[in-house]
């Protein structure tokens, strides 16, 4: 029962993401291990989106590393257990804590031994900003821990590029890549392999991700202009970041979309986004939390609503009524964000 609560949960998350991104394109899936321990180690750019994304595309049934203090709230906490969520204690969760890292390491490196996966962020904090951070050594801690029982087990790192056009706004288009999966076992028995593996998962990072440095970030992102789909294409963007070309993408620099079809998704849409403008968007704490609140708002209101509207119109009408207004509305949203509803994007 555990498992067919887990699936239909899935098939509902990946139906949302369907309906709420305009394109998801998947890079090099068939290099992921499907029989061999894995730790997927991704970049972190748009908070739950992230985590949405690889545990609907990766083909695997990840076990995910989360920051502690979402585990505070006991409900929350009984439902993150059955999303195989495990809490992970930072110092700024207060220092007393972060011994507890033991236990979770330690039972990380029991499911990799039973060949299991394992989601995390190695950047350790999220950002909007089009670039791969410092990595932390959280990830090369749970290799440690695994190689102190299991010597020998042969455990893949598989790092992974998500790349948002425009993160904050519905109707958006991500790219997924999956790099080449690195294998513990090679790297071992090399002087300081420990950070000699730390530097090689960055570099994977750095070119599957659009990757522009800091020192030449605002510069690069001005010159690159607003078209968040050229940002879907990392190989080329960061081709052309290292070599300081940008005038060549200037036809890539204009706004994409239809106004025309942004304000008719609106007029369609209207009083779900009163509600949404009104009510949820203010709570949300941060930007990079802004897509996360709007794709719960889609996957929790949009069906109550529609629920509600089948019994009235089934009530008043017939089933037939009711079943094609419903499904009328859902159709005319999916045609709208599969035909580009996004305008614009805020710089980050």
């Amino acid at each position: 029962m555990r498992g067919l609560a887990y699936s239909i949960l899935k098939l509902w998350v990946a139906t949302g993401l369907f309906f709420y991104y305009r394109k998801v394109k998947v890079v090099g899936k068939e290099k992921i291990p499907l029989d061999k321990p894995v730790l997927f180690l991704s970049n972190h750019q748009n908070a739950l989106m992230d985590v949405l994304l690889i545990a609907v595309y990766c083909g695997r049934k990840p076990w995910f590393l989360t920051r502690s203090d979402v585990f505070k709230n006991s409900f929350l906490k009984s439902f993150f257990n059955f999303l195989q969520m495990m809490p992970v204690y930072r110092i700024r969760d207060g220092k007393s804590s972060v011994p507890k890292n033991k236990a979770v390491f330690e039972k990380c490196a029991h499911l990799l031994e039973a060949k299991h996966a394992i989601l995390l962020f190695p950047e350790a904090n999220h950002s909007l900003q089009r670039r791969v951070r410092p990595l932390s050594k959280g990830f090369t801690r749970i290799v440690e821990a695994t190689l102190e029982q299991n010597p020998n087990l042969d455990v893949q790192l598989v790092p992974i590029g998500q790349n948002y056009a425009y993160p904050q706004q519905a109707g958006d288009a991500a790219t997924l890549v999956f790099g080449n999966p690195i294998p513990v076992q090679d790297h071992k028995n090399a002087p300081d392999f420990i950070n000699k593996l730390k530097e090689e998962v960055q570099y994977s990072l750095m070119k599957l991700t659009t990757h522009i440095p800091e020192t030449e970030y605002d510069g690069a992102i001005q010159s690159l202009g607003e078209n968040g789909e050229q940002y879907l294409e990392p190989t080329v963007v960061n081709a052309l970041i290292s070599q300081g070309d940008f005038l060549k993408r200037t036809e890539m620099g204009k706004k994409v979309g239809n106004p025309f079809l942004k304000a008719l998704f609106t007029i369609w849409n209207l009083p779900f986004i009163l509600l949404w403008r009104s009510v949820l968007k203010p709570k949300v704490p941060e930007a990079e939390f802004e897509a996360t609140f709007r794709f719960g708002f889609v996957l929790l209101v949009y069906p109550l609503v529609y629920g509600i509207c089948f019994l009235l119109i089934w009530n008043w009408y017939n089933t037939k009524t009711a079943c094609l207004f419903v499904l009328g509305h859902a159709v005319v949203n999916l045609v709208l964000v599969k035909m580009g509803i996004t305008s614009s994007v805020q710089r980050k």
